[in-house]
């Protein structure tokens, strides 16, 4: 996406001002980068064996949440992310909380989540982020199958997942999420489906199901390059997550996003302000954030992100000013990822287009293609769309 302005260092940015005329609520999205070991796959921005720096690091972080005070800005969403925030003290997740709701106005009703990895819960740990008023559980599974699970660099085996999930529910977490990967090297067709069987088996609310994806700097990027592991088969990866969609579906998991499945009122409210490009602050190393016609990043060093709190400034290394294009391709790209799409009449009026004019020859296109369809006033992919989404996209940047 093009931007219309250059990236400014933090002294530029504006006054930090997000109140609202119509008291619009935000998501807030905090990042404890932290975790026990580092997954071969893995790309984000975390640090094993760091754990000298994590109290000095979380100390910075609430130096970073007091800098919103007074501001009046309300919450209806919170994410704990990382990293893996379950692998540090939960005394640090509790300490948060409270200052999050002394900072920000939380709503009642507010969506709180917390990443967590098996391996690193306890009782103590749960029954913290129950009573800190954590309502959302979000467990990094990735495979029940332990020989992939150790391919992945992962610590834990399926019994410790389902006894994870099993202390989850008997602690007061009524809300649970599992991430889950597919076309992992070793993985086959069998393999999935005992996957989904496993599933199938556990008290679970909403499942994210994420095709694995290659990255540089990564260990399984280095055995690609020596061939140690192949890419999977796009036909067979195609088969394998269309057996997913179908036997999630057939069992009341609703596939609300290309990647995500969820029980009748159990979709992720904060993850849909990412794709329905409503605003959200952030906090910590590294995070990003979007509020307006701003996108923001956190420094992404430690030395940098202390530096900037200790001269009273927020840790923002990255400023975009997007113009209204910018922000109007971002719409539909982010929006069609939701299976149903947007409403036509609600990107003519918050955009002020006719969007059927604006994009009429890419829009007959791919009706032609039977990639897109326009359902009672929604514009959406087709299921054959959701398979194929990357010519639509670059026909609209």
């Amino acid at each position: 996406m093009t931007k219309k302005s250059n990236k400014d260092k933090v002294g530029n940015f504006p006054t930090l001002n997000h109140k609202n005329d119509n008291n619009e609520a935000y998501g807030l999205y905090i990042h404890i980068p932290f975790c026990p070991y580092k997954c071969h796959y893995c790309d984000f921005l975390t640090f094993s064996h760091a754990d000298k720096k994590i109290d000095t690091y979380m100390s910075y972080l609430f130096r970073e949440v007091k800098m919103y005070e007074n501001q009046g800005i309300r919450l209806d969403s919170i994410f704990i992310g990382g990293g893996t925030p379950s692998y540090i003290d939960s005394r640090y997740i509790v300490e948060l909380m409270k200052l999050i709701r002394k900072i920000f106005i939380v709503d009642s009703d507010s969506e709180i989540s917390i990443e967590m990895n098996p391996n690193t819960l306890t009782v103590e740990k749960i029954r913290d982020y129950v009573n800190a008023g954590i309502n959302r559980f979000s467990l990094g599974v990735q495979t029940f199958d332990d020989k992939t699970l150790k391919i992945l660099g992962r610590s834990h085996t399926k019994d410790i997942v389902m006894e994870d999930i099993k202390l989850l529910r008997e602690n007061g977490a009524k809300n649970i999420s599992i991430d889950m990967m597919l076309a992992n090297p070793g993985q086959d067709m069998k393999i999935l489906e005992k996957d989904l069987e496993n599933i199938l088996q556990v008290d679970i609310n909403h499942i994210s199901y994420y095709t694995l994806i290659l990255e540089d700097r990564t260990l399984f990027k280095h055995w690609l390059d020596k061939g140690t592991i192949k890419l999977f088969d796009d036909d067979l990866e195609r088969d394998m997550f269309h057996r997913v969609v179908k036997k999630l579906e057939e069992n009341g998991f609703n596939r609300y996003e290309i990647s995500n499945f969820a029980k009748t009122g159990m979709e992720s409210k904060h993850n849909k302000k990412y794709w329905k490009q409503t605003p959200y602050l952030a906090i910590g190393l590294g995070a990003s954030a979007s509020y307006e016609d701003v996108r923001t990043k956190n420094f992404s060093k430690f030395a940098e992100y202390f530096e900037a709190i200790d001269n009273g400034k927020l840790p923002i290394e990255i400023i975009e000013n997007l113009s209204m294009e910018d922000r109007e391709k971002e719409f539909i790209i982010m929006n069609m990822r939701l299976k149903n799409g947007f409403y036509i009449d609600d990107i003519n009026k918050r955009f002020g287009i006719d969007f059927l004019v604006k994009y009429q020859d890419i829009v007959e296109k791919h009706k032609s293609y039977g990639t897109v369809a326009i359902t009672d006033g929604r514009f959406r992919f087709t299921d054959y769309g959701l398979d194929v989404t990357n010519s639509f996209y670059i026909d609209i940047i």
